[in-house]
């Protein structure tokens, strides 16, 4: 009995000091202890976001109304293509204020706006995380923009809550998300655009430039010319008249549309 007692005493020693080769259970248990008291942050993306994607058609010309452009302006254009929408997410406190813990203040100033590092969720709560002046403490603040009470210190990974509760002046004071959107043409699937290009040799120039599905975004330019004189003018279906021409600007009416 006694010898069985001495093995157990021995393999438990021998289990606590256990190493596989340079494997160190230490590091481990450190990790294990971190995920019981502290929170896993899931952390955010800080770039621009993709929203949606849609097919337009897009039609610029008016009909009988006289329009003044300057050389490189388009006069008529008639395309499909390929709208992405594009957002990025910042906050913005509701006032100016300050985020005071036992250890650090910091300023919070309603004209700045300040990415999140990422969230946590406490006791069935989503709270954003927002960084402080002070390398790994960060403050929390729910989806309505109130702060949560406690400060955090970030730890491989891991959010730690500190004891201290946190002192918020003033005590209304809160943060909101600011939207921006970005939307983005791509892929020109086919159509044509008509661009003004002066006058020489007293004939009116015009730059045709017409797009297939085979070449998205590669327009086939072809160069057009008509006598500088009065008259009806035919491109592509549509007929406008020339009311004044110049090496800089035109002015134009749309009379046709086939």
């Amino acid at each position: 009995m006694k010898i069985k007692i001495i093995c157990l005493v021995l393999c438990g020693m021998l289990a606590g000091c256990l190493r596989a080769g340079d494997y160190d259970l230490l590091p481990v248990r450190k990790k294990i202890v971190d995920n019981v008291i502290g929170y896993q942050i899931d952390f955010a993306d800080q770039g621009e976001q993709f929203v949606s994607s849609r097919n337009e058609r897009e039609q610029e010309y008016v009909m009988n109304k006289a329009m003044t452009v300057s050389r490189g302006d388009s006069i008529l254009s008639d395309k499909f293509f390929t709208r992405n929408l594009y957002s990025t997410v910042r906050y913005k406190p509701n006032k100016k204020g300050v985020l005071q813990n036992q250890a650090f203040p910091m300023k919070i100033d309603n004209r700045k706006e300040y990415k999140i590092l990422g969230w946590v969720n406490i006791d069935g709560v989503k709270y954003s995380i927002l960084e402080s002046d002070l390398d790994g403490y960060v403050f929390l603040f729910d989806e309505d923009g109130n702060f949560y009470k406690n400060a955090g210190w970030l730890d491989d990974g891991i959010l730690k809550l500190l004891d201290e509760e946190i002192f918020i002046y003033p005590s209304d004071l809160k943060m909101q998300n600011v939207v921006k959107t970005r939307d983005e043409v791509t892929n020109i699937k086919k159509g044509y655009e008509v661009k003004y290009d002066g006058v020489k040799l007293d004939r009116i120039w015009f730059d045709y430039i017409t797009y297939d599905g085979d070449n998205p975004n590669k327009g086939q330019l072809e160069k057009l010319n008509f006598p500088n004189k009065p008259g009806l003018i035919m491109i592509n279906g549509k007929g406008f008249r020339i009311l004044s021409a110049d090496d800089n600007k035109l002015t134009y009416m749309v009379l046709t549309n086939e």
